[in-house]
């Protein structure tokens, strides 16, 4: 169950077990199950008392249960999706929303198996205990948990939708973040070339093939030394620059083809 912005979690992991007996006693053993859960029990068993279950039935005590469970799992996936919504929320907070959706989405994955291994076991209950549930118990119970299956599919397509636009929010809060990178480091090669020529000419005339002194101003004849050195090692620094982005650039591009 979420908190705001992705804080103060609870999980629970509740565990159910029943026992049938052919003198129609039923045991249903509820383990680690969330006050709501317990409380919507209660009052649905409170509620039934005037109408008693078909004890016949091996899962008849599971059916107000499970119900209870679909209630709960749905209000979950909306609390996440209230949460995925809101404009507030911090790029961490985001990012721990995502991970508890994903774990809502395994979870009801794994119900709605399950849900179908209890409607596969019900009727084969059925078929051997003909004789002690009558044909409407039959229809009306198997029609009952297709259809809490029916709605744990939708309630986990939900969870998935809030996963995707989860995914989609922080894909574009990267996007941000880079473009703004991109923006202060166009603002740092701007600066860079503003003062770079003034650089350059300071550092040229500081060289000692230029003389300043009362006479005037003296230049080296020597001073094609220096375009000598210059020129040569620019190029080679570009060559390697080139290089070394062409080489990085393949190993990229390969290791996104392997990836896919």
């Amino acid at each position: 169950m979420p908190g705001r912005y992705g804080n103060g979690y609870e999980w629970y992991e509740m565990g159910f077990f029943a026992q049938w007996s052919e003198d129609n006693i039923i045991r249903v053993l509820c383990i680690d199950i969330p006050p709501p859960i317990r409380h919507g029990l209660q009052n649905t068993l409170a509620m039934a008392g005037s109408s008693p279950a078909e004890l016949g039935d091996p899962f008849a005590m599971l059916y107000p249960l499970l119900d209870e469970v679909v209630t709960e799992c749905d209000d979950n996936v909306w609390r996440v999706t209230k949460e995925a919504r809101h404009e507030n929320a911090t790029f961490e907070a985001l990012n721990n929303l995502s991970r508890h959706v994903r774990h809502l989405v395994e979870v009801q994955s794994v119900a709605i198996e399950t849900w179908q291994a209890l409607i596969s076991q019900q009727r084969v209950n059925f078929s051997r205990l003909s004789d002690k549930v009558s044909e409407r118990h039959k229809i009306q119970a198997i029609e009952h948990l297709e259809f809490q299956s029916q709605m744990m599919k939708g309630i986990r397509w939900r969870a998935q939708a809030s996963s995707d636009r989860l995914d989609g929010e922080i894909q574009l809060a990267y996007n941000i973040l880079a473009s703004t990178d991109s923006q202060i480091m166009k603002s740092i090669a701007l600066l860079t070339m503003l003062f770079l020529p003034a650089t350059f000419v300071a550092t040229l005339f500081s060289t000692t093939f230029f003389s300043f002194d009362e006479d005037g101003w003296l230049f080296s004849k020597a001073f094609w030394i220096y375009w000598a050195v210059v020129i040569p090692l620019t190029i080679v620094v570009l060559l390697a620059w080139w290089l070394w982005l062409g080489g990085s650039t393949q190993s990229i591009r390969l290791r996104l083809l392997h990836t896919s």
